[in-house]
C-alpha cells in the first residue's frame, strides 16, 4: 500500500482508504451503499481530462479508520468505475 493508503471499514466492509489531497469530495463505489443511505442530493464532478462534468448521487457512509469513526457524505461512482478503495479528502480526514 502507498503511504497515503490505510485499511479501514466502509459501511462495515474492509476497504483500503486513500487520502486524496486533490479531491473535493469523498468518493466510493455504489456497491457498498444500501438504497436507504441515499440522501436525494447530487454533486457535479469534473475530472481534469474530461470534456464535461458528471452528476453523481450522494449517500451517507459509515466510515472507520485510523482517523476515527464517523458518518459522512460521499459521492457514488458506478460499479464499473470501482477501483477498490474509498477516496478520502483532507476535509473529511480533519474532522
Amino acid at each position: 500500500m502507498s503511504p497515503h493508503t490505510s485499511m479501514g471499514e466502509v459501511n462495515g466492509l474492509p476497504m483500503p482508504i486513500l487520502r486524496d489531497t486533490g479531491s473535493s469530495i469523498d468518493v466510493v463505489c455504489l456497491k457498498v451503499v444500501k438504497p436507504e443511505m441515499f440522501t436525494s442530493e447530487q454533486v457535479w464532478v469534473q475530472q481534469p481530462l474530461d470534456d464535461a462534468p458528471v452528476c453523481l448521487p450522494l449517500a451517507k457512509v459509515d466510515l472507520k479508520g485510523e482517523f476515527g469513526h464517523f458518518i459522512t457524505k460521499s459521492a457514488l461512482v458506478y460499479n464499473k468505475a470501482d477501483k477498490g478503495r474509498y477516496l478520502l479528502v483532507n476535509r473529511t480526514a480533519a474532522i
